[in-house]
């Protein structure tokens, strides 16, 4: 065989394997949720990162947004448009959308290490919300996603809950029915219904 073809077929199984890392850490770090302190936190991160380039577009679901440094907050540019696929592009020499797969991963890699220092600090933030004893009164219940709005009897320090039972979310929703006001003890790994 062709020494230069072996090369080719190593560079392309690299490559590969490196996308496909990269997605699939794209894909867990996207579905550890944050609370909504922690998501406005990474949002500010992501326009922060963004603003270290020129001028970028994000492409999302519902439209393209362009990033610039003159502004703190992204402009909505355009509907998008049909075939883009989400991501981060420039703008070519002919003034279109240009997706540019090395700066998606750059600008990805620099979001996934954002947001695992965002994940590491809200951890420690609830994990120190929650004292073994103490009792939490429920404020709310989340409405997309399972978790819990409490607020600390002791000191009134107020904070969302991710670490919540499917059985004690169900409870606390039934309670909420009946208009009855839940109070939650953390016993050390979960919180119970006193």
């Amino acid at each position: 065989m062709d020494l230069e073809f072996i090369l080719d077929k190593v560079k392309d199984i690299t490559k590969n394997i490196g996308e496909t890392i990269i997605k699939e850490l794209n894909d867990y770090m996207d579905n550890k949720q944050l609370t909504d302190d922690f998501e406005v936190e990474l949002e500010d991160k992501k326009r922060e990162i963004l603003k270290n380039y020129d001028e970028i577009y994000e492409v999302k679901d519902r439209g393209v947004y362009k990033y610039s440094k003159e502004e703190k907050y992204p402009e909505f540019s355009k509907e998008r448009y049909i075939g883009q696929e989400n991501g981060f592009y420039i703008l070519n020499d002919n003034n279109e959308l240009f997706f540019d797969r090395n700066l998606n991963d750059e600008i990805n890699k620099k979001f996934n290490e954002a947001k695992c220092d965002i994940i590491k600090e809200q951890n420690t933030f609830l994990n120190n919300c929650r004292i073994e004893g103490e009792e939490y009164e429920v404020d709310e219940l989340g409405d997309d996603e399972k978790c819990v709005y409490l607020t600390r009897k002791k000191d009134g320090l107020e904070f969302q809950d991710l670490k919540i039972t499917n059985s004690v979310y169900e409870s606390i929703k039934e309670m909420f029915k009946e208009k009855k006001e839940p109070i939650l003890i953390w016993n050390g790994e979960e919180y119970i219904i006193k």
